[in-house]
This record gives C-alpha cells, sequence and structure tokens, in this order.
C-alpha cells in the first residue's frame, strides 16, 4: 500500500511492518519446531495450532483470539507410540504376533496385528537386534559395544554387558536357538551362549535369562554382518573390505572367500538348504553365490532382500517406490509380488 504525507502526495516508500502486524503472544515448545498448522475451525477457547517438533513428537495448543496477554495452553500430545529418532533396527517374533523397532534412546515392541505400541524400554543406541526363541525377550546391539537383554513382559532390562570395544553392527540367532553370535567395528566375531542364572538382587527368584561368551574370531576388517547356515554348522561374515568370509562354526577354520562386490555388504542370508547365499551391498547389488564353490551365479541391482520359509523365494525391494518382488533363485524367473501392509 502506498503511505500518503502531510501534503496529501503519495509515497511509494514501503511500508513498515510494524504498521500491519503486531505480536498476539509467544509460543514455547520443548524441541525445535518442523512445522505447524491452524485448524480451519474455530473453538469458543480460541485458535487451535498443530505442531510437529524434531524430536517426532505431536503437540496441539490453543491461543486464546480475544485475549493476547493470556498464555497458550497445551491441549494434547502424541509422543509415546512413536521412536524420538531415527529407527535403527527392526525384527520379527517367530510366531508373526509381535515386532520390535531401535532407534538412539528406546526399544519399543508392537503388536504385529493391531500395530499399537505395546511395550517402551529404555536402552542405547541400538544398531541390531533379534527376538529371544520363546519371544518373551529381545537382545540388541549398540553404538556403544553393548549387548542388552530386555523382558517384554517386564519392560525392563535383564542384562547390559560391554560385549565388543566397538560398534555392534550385526547379531544373529543360532539355529539350535542356545546361542547367538555377533559382529563388531573391533574386527571381531563373538561367540555367546545362553544360560540361566540366579537373581543377585533376589536370590528366592527364579533364574532368569542370561548369556556367556564362548569364542572369538579375529577378523582383519571391520565385520558388518553375520549369520548363520541353517544348520549351523557355517557362518558367513560380511567385511568392510567388501568380501565375505565362510567358516565352520564347530572348528573356526576358513572355508570359502567370496568377492565381487565393489562396496561393503550390509545384508545376506543363506537359503534354508544351505546352497545359496545372497548379499546385498551398499553398491546397490545382490549377488547370489553358491556355496560348494563360493561362484557368483548371478548379479542383480537392488537394495533389499530376504529368503522366504522356503529356498525357492527369494523376496527382494529394488528401488524407492518400486513394488516387493519375489525371485527364484534356481530359475532366475521374475514373479510380481504385492505389499501385504505399508508400516
Amino acid at each position: 500500500q502506498k503511505l500518503e504525507t502531510k501534503e496529501g502526495e503519495e509515497d511509494s516508500r514501503t511500508p513498515d511492518p510494524t504498521l500491519e502486524f503486531v505480536r498476539h503472544t509467544t509460543l514455547r515448545v520443548t524441541a525445535r519446531l518442523r512445522s505447524f498448522a491452524f485448524s480451519p475451525v474455530r473453538t469458543k477457547g480460541g485458535v487451535q495450532i498443530a505442531l510437529v517438533l524434531n524430536n517426532n513428537m505431536l503437540e496441539v495448543h490453543t491461543v486464546a483470539a480475544e485475549t493476547p496477554t493470556s498464555e497458550p495452553n497445551r491441549v494434547a500430545t502424541i509422543s509415546l507410540p512413536g521412536h524420538r529418532s531415527d529407527v535403527r533396527a527392526v525384527g520379527l517374533s517367530s510366531d508373526d504376533q509381535l515386532f520390535f523397532s531401535g532407534s538412539s534412546e528406546s526399544v519399543k515392541v508392537w503388536n504385529a496385528k493391531t500395530l499399537v505400541c505395546i511395550r517402551t524400554i529404555e536402552s542405547g543406541y541400538v544398531l541390531c537386534g533379534v527376538f529371544v526363541p520363546g519371544n518373551h525377550h529381545v537382545l540388541v546391539g549398540t553404538k556403544e559395544g553393548n549387548l542388552e537383554l530386555f523382558d517384554i513382559a517386564a519392560a525392563t532390562i535383564l542384562e547390559r554387558t560391554q560385549a565388543h570395544s566397538g560398534a555392534i553392527w550385526s547379531v544373529a540367532m543360532r539355529p539350535d536357538g542356545r546361542g547367538f553370535v555377533t559382529g563388531s567395528a573391533d574386527k571381531e566375531v563373538r561367540f555367546w551362549d545362553f544360560e540361566l542364572v540366579e537373581d543377585p538382587s533376589n536370590p528366592n527368584a527364579t533364574k532368569r535369562l542370561s548369556f556367556i561368551h564362548t569364542q572369538t574370531l579375529q577378523m582383519s576388517e571391520d565385520v558388518l554382518c553375520v549369520r548363520y547356515s541353517p544348520k549351523g554348522d557355517l557362518v558367513a561374515v560380511a567385511l568392510l573390505d567388501s568380501t565375505v568370509k565362510i567358516f565352520f562354526t564347530d572348528t573356526l577354520k576358513f572355508f570359502l572367500s567370496l568377492y565381487g562386490h565393489k562396496l561393503p555388504v550390509l545384508s545376506m542370508d543363506i537359503s534354508s538348504d544351505a546352497t545359496l547365499l545372497v548379499t546385498a551391498s551398499a553398491d546397490k547389488n545382490v549377488k547370489i553365490w553358491g556355496l560348494d564353490f563360493g561362484d557368483c551365479h548371478k548379479n542383480v541391482k537392488i537394495w533389499g532382500l530376504d529368503f522366504g520359509d522356503c529356498h525357492k523365494s527369494l523376496f527382494a525391494h529394488q528401488c524407492d517406490g518400486c513394488p516387493v518382488r519375489t525371485w527364484d533363485p534356481l530359475l532366475f524367473h521374475n514373479r510380481k509380488g504385492s505389499c501385504c501392509e505399508v508400516l
């Protein structure tokens, strides 16, 4: 708008914003603000504003429209169901009833059917994890090198052990369910057994689940992923030098070395008959290897993968927006699949 001078002449100078806008009130939040939106419906208490914060919280505040001096009122908050930071690990229970998610501050257990968060337990910076056989406990590896064992029913941590001197990038359950293996940035693969121990704080109580270190396999590079074969006689180890080493679990003797990826392998799995191993690398390629001679059978550009219950099915995700596809690793025929649900 143009301003008029005392002589009645028009002045094309830019108007002062203070002439148009007046501060109504100040609304303070607990974290940095990412976005906000005004409610289209005006209530008796005033105007409602929905705020999305940087820690993944959602808050709804009411601001009085008629009384600028009054303090805004927070009427609703959504904080517990979601994580406050990025999710770094997920795992599904053996009966498909529960799944867990881990982030830098907590482990959350969800109902797989209703998608309702049923447990929230404080933890370290989670990088990997698995359900313990029986689906009553969750075991996670953290960035600090700790192994943390959680009781789902009691929503408490049973044990925290300094397992590695570096970040634990991978943990895999042994096929017999009596132990597990961990791989870390300290260039070590460690083998563990489960055991029942008495609770020092309550000697009269029943024994609780624990774990004990049994063996250590020293590697030349950081360990990014570990996997057991279905029979438990082999263990596959993905290293930072983009190779995958195969060892016998009983003697820890070297068996095979798989070369071919340009960047480190971040995920891998072994078929149920232990004849094929599939690897997914940071170079966005998937390679299917034979475990008899270690030769590469097929190379496909894919981001994520997993074998189904039968070794004849391989589920793979190629890119953002692409459908999940089912592959036959023996015939290499591509069959389009469908995504059951988006979380």
